[in-house]
């Protein structure tokens, strides 16, 4: 057995065909390796995927059911490229658009967000949610932040219980990519980081360019590919300089860390959805916590 090839051990590295999903943007495709994930795993995710959509009520639980499912089978893949290529090529390949996948794709991140650290919080008495229309307004006139805070700029909120008494300990802004508006996130942010309120942003920086623009590979929107291009640099400044989240997490294994010291002391992580825990989120919000009497 030591003698056989790697491929023959551990199976055969999956590899996903990426063409423009924009019909007049006419190129050659190209195949890009989606590390630690294999063939027979990535048939099994994308047949977990169909199942789901076909079972569940809602296509946003199904997306977020299949990419949980997809985790757990492949703990050493960059949920990044779980993420982008494996689910939502997935489904394109399925017929779904472009379009379809904006519209549920958020709802479905945070819904799998908030299954996967569920079980992770209750040692510490924490629980994410997200919060109803009523919930949200109650909140907000509760912190005097009434018309500083829209709802769908606050994803989630931590909050720890003891017994019947709950207090906020945080709120969450989830996004795939920071190609999604993340400024618009910054007032709601800066509003509850000023109550002393921990905001922290989770993203997937994902962000790739098919032929004719690119490799396919998901580098994101965070220096994966070049730290120093102006880009790149520009968005990390958001978090770096000037401080405008307590903490930027990022679950593309591509996306280059901050350093040990930064202008603002804010700082960019970089970690998987598998960490040995309690990984940094749910540190920083057990710290946090702890400070609320």
């Amino acid at each position: 057995m030591l003698f056989l090839p790697l491929m023959l051990i551990f199976g055969i590295m999956a590899k996903i065909k990426i063409s423009s999903v924009h019909t007049l943007k006419i190129a050659s495709p190209v195949w890009v390796d989606i590390e630690h994930v294999t063939e027979r795993e990535l048939t099994d995710i994308r047949s977990q995927l169909i199942r789901q959509i076909e079972t569940s009520e809602q296509i946003a639980d199904a997306v977020a059911s299949a990419f949980v499912y997809a985790i757990e089978l492949c703990p050493m893949a960059n949920p990044s490229d779980i993420w982008q290529q494996v689910i939502y090529r997935g489904l394109l390949a399925k017929g779904f658009t472009d379009q379809q996948w904006k519209r549920i794709s958020g709802f479905a991140l945070e819904r799998a967000f908030t299954t996967i650290y569920a079980p992770r919080l209750t040692p510490y008495n924490l629980r994410m949610r997200g919060l109803s229309g009523r919930e949200a307004h109650d909140l907000f006139v509760g912190l005097d932040l009434t018309g500083q805070i829209k709802r769908d700029k606050l994803d989630r909120i931590v909050e720890v219980c003891r017994g019947d008494n709950c207090r906020l300990v945080s709120g969450l802004h989830i996004k795939a990519s920071l190609a999604e508006r993340i400024q618009d996130d910054v007032p709601a942010s800066l509003a509850l980081m000023r109550k002393g309120i921990l905001s922290v942003m989770l993203t997937m920086d994902s962000k790739s360019f098919p032929p004719p623009h690119g490799n396919g590979i998901n580098y994101g929107e965070l220096g994966g590919r070049n730290w120093s291009d102006d880009k790149s640099r520009i968005k990390r400044q958001y978090v770096e300089n000037d401080g405008q989240f307590d903490a930027l997490i990022s679950y593309n294994l591509r996306t280059p860390p901050s350093k040990e010291n930064t202008p603002s002391g804010k700082k960019i992580y970089t970690i998987s959805l598998t960490e040995e825990q309690p990984d940094v989120l749910v540190r920083m919000l057990k710290e946090k916590a702890d400070t609320i009497s």
